[in-house]
């Protein structure tokens, strides 16, 4: 078990494993897996839970801003704790009804958002020109869209930046490509020139689409470094800036980001041999304010950021403190 567990934090520091969703997911297949090795070595159900819990505190460390995975993980602790589970046996089957339920509402979560976000491209389509969409990094929903739009015979062009230092972005316009979307790559600094107006009329930008790795409950995400810049461009130009997610990826008892600790990865990433005495600062996220967002493209339909708490408080109370 200890070595599944290892292999997936390892795969997704490496990003073999890469978006809030696949990482989820895989964390659920991991325990599902991993129960009956649980069960062998717990003694009774509060043991249980105990060993659930020290996986997920190990499964944290791998992406300790992506909140989707540990939602879920305490999903399966809460309905672990209901009195009516009694023994080991119960909680293997517990674990398994409720991560099979978790899958199924990831999935009917997704298609709900992705055809929230298709009819938002056909509302915006132009009659003299192609609709031009700036998207950030790679999201799978948000790739989706694009695709299901596409098949729509939508008529658009998708631009986006390299993200690096280890550049998603590549693999965003490699597959939008490769199905024959039309797609242009930016550099990251370019970015936010590109999305504002004075980049000219061939660049008109219309839409900036992006996914999230978490949000908070006032309607603040973390994404990818690069996010920040790209939609204050856009909220300057009053261009509408949309975040598909689920809000299964709310942060639980996160108000707002404005003092939460942005990951640094290592110096290596931007110059391996640096020379000594220059300090190079590698941060792997930042924070779009609500205030830039127009919308949050969601299960629960298209929505304004100062909605987000109450639509939470109703159908995912847990995640509220």
């Amino acid at each position: 078990m200890n070595r599944e567990i290892n292999e997936i934090i390892e795969d997704v520091q490496t990003l073999k494993i890469q978006g809030a969703t696949k990482i989820a997911k895989t964390i659920i297949d991991a325990i599902v897996k991993c129960r009956k090795d649980i069960a062998k070595r717990s003694n009774d159900k509060d043991e249980f839970i105990r060993n659930i819990q020290n996986i997920a505190k190990k499964l944290s460390i791998a992406q300790p801003i992506e909140s989707m995975g540990q939602n879920i993980i305490g999903s399966i602790i809460f309905e672990l704790q209901d009195p009516s589970v009694r023994n080991i046996n119960d909680c293997s089957n517990v674990v398994k009804n409720v991560s099979n339920k978790l899958n199924r509402t990831i999935e009917e979560n997704e298609k709900t958002f992705i055809e929230n976000g298709t009819k938002l491209i056909s509302s915006m389509e132009k009659k003299t020109r192609a609709l031009n969409i700036f998207t950030h990094c790679y999201s799978s929903a948000v790739r989706n869209i694009f695709e299901k739009a596409d098949d729509a015979n939508i008529d658009m062009k998708i631009f986006n930046m390299e993200t690096r230092p280890v550049f998603q972005g590549r693999l965003t316009a490699k597959k939008l490509s490769e199905i024959g979307i039309n797609v242009t790559m930016c550099l990251d600094s370019a970015a936010p020139f590109v999305v504002s107006k004075k980049s000219g009329r061939e660049l008109d930008i219309d839409l900036v689409l992006i996914g999230a790795d978490s949000i908070s409950l006032n309607g603040s995400t973390i994404n990818k470094i690069g996010g920040y810049g790209m939609s204050l461009s856009a909220f300057h130009e009053n261009i509408p800036v949309y975040v598909v997610t689920s809000l299964l990826k709310i942060k639980k008892g996160q108000n707002d980001f404005m003092d939460i600790p942005v990951e640094t990865r290592a110096f290596k990433d931007i110059w391996p041999e640096a020379p000594i005495g220059i300090n190079i600062m590698n941060l792997a996220f930042d924070v779009i304010p609500s205030e830039f967002i127009t919308g949050f493209i969601t299960e629960f339909g298209i929505i304004k950021p100062e909605e987000i708490k109450e639509i939470v408080k109703k159908d995912y109370p847990r995640l509220m403190h």
